[in-house]
């Protein structure tokens, strides 16, 4: 640790010449500046760094209180005259660390080495306490950032980049409470690659993976904004399709069946697949589980049929 770096702002020279005594007499490790007015003791701050700075109450331009608002976290000690203590109280209350009061004896010269030097250590003690609590301020913004990461994460499918199947639950959970308020009916479309065992045993993960992300950008492209499109499984996806009634839906449902007209690109070459897909617009009542249960049943139906069809609660039957 180096020398202390003192401001003294002090007009009597007495004054002075006893602080530079005491200094040399004690083997005070005090760099000490001292200057005699205000404006002398602000272009000193601007200029230097101190680790103290003594205040005198009164010098001929001011008063040294009016320096303690322009200290930036340097700690002051204000020396002032006997029956002058009321000006130090305020200096406490203005922020001030500790004062001293000149007495004929001398005795605050005493005091001073002490006073100094619990000033500068109660001032690291605060910056030390500051630091820490910024660092838990910090620490508490990142833990809070990682989780609202973390559960963005947890809801995203890694591969295709949509809603997984935890999130898409939980739109839809968002959804049946907008049916309760508003009673807006809406819709989900459960789509299914079919054959795609036999696709995966051809390509294996790295074609089926790449079919997956081809379908998931077609289904993308033809849905709305307004619709959430999701991974439901492996070669699975849901639609949720926000106030469209079951008629709405089945509409879309098999525009989305009909983009697989065309092939996909794969490898080197093309692949022509084909899609299965359920669709059943919510009843009040459903459970979430209950009401993707029921679109569940009329994919299945649709894929037990031959595939590359709808099948929807009104029909029954594919389009």
């Amino acid at each position: 640790m180096g020398s202390i770096k003192v401001l003294l702002l002090e007009d009597n020279e007495f004054d002075v010449e006893a602080i530079q005594r005491l200094i040399k007499t004690h083997n005070l490790d005090y760099d000490l500046k001292a200057i005699s007015t205000c404006k002398e003791a602000r272009q000193s701050l601007k200029k230097d760094e101190f680790d103290v700075v003594l205040l005198d109450s009164h010098v001929p331009d001011d008063s040294g209180l009016t320096i303690l608002s322009e200290l930036e976290g340097v700690p002051a000690i204000i020396i002032t005259g006997q029956g002058d203590e009321d000006t130090a109280v305020k200096a406490l209350k203005d922020g001030a660390s500790d004062y001293l009061v000149k007495d004929s004896s001398g005795m605050y010269l005493h005091l001073l080495p002490t006073v100094v030097k619990e000033t500068i250590k109660k001032q690291r003690l605060v910056q030390e306490k500051n630091a820490a609590e910024q660092d838990r301020e910090k620490l508490f913004h990142e833990l809070e950032k990682a989780h609202r990461e973390l559960k963005a994460v947890s809801r995203i499918d890694p591969l295709t980049k949509l809603s997984n199947r935890r999130d898409i639950k939980y739109k839809i959970d968002y959804e049946i409470s907008r049916f309760e308020r508003s009673n807006e009916t809406f819709s989900i479309i459960l789509g299914d690659i079919d054959h795609f065992k036999d696709v995966h045993e051809k390509w294996g993960d790295s074609g089926a993976n790449n079919i997956i992300n081809q379908v998931a950008e077609r289904l993308v492209g033809v849905c709305r904004k307004v619709d959430t499109v999701g991974r439901w499984g492996k070669e699975a996806f849901m639609i949720i399709v926000p106030e469209t009634p079951l008629s709405g839906a089945a509409r879309l449902a098999e525009n989305l069946r009909k983009v697989f007209d065309e092939k996909l690109f794969i490898e080197n070459g093309n692949i022509k697949i084909s899609m299965s897909f359920g669709v059943s617009a919510y009843h009040e009542g459903q459970s979430v589980n209950g009401f993707t249960d029921t679109v569940e049943t009329f994919l299945l139906k649709a894929k037990s049929s031959g595939g590359d069809q709808v099948v929807s609660f009104s029909s029954q039957v594919s389009y």
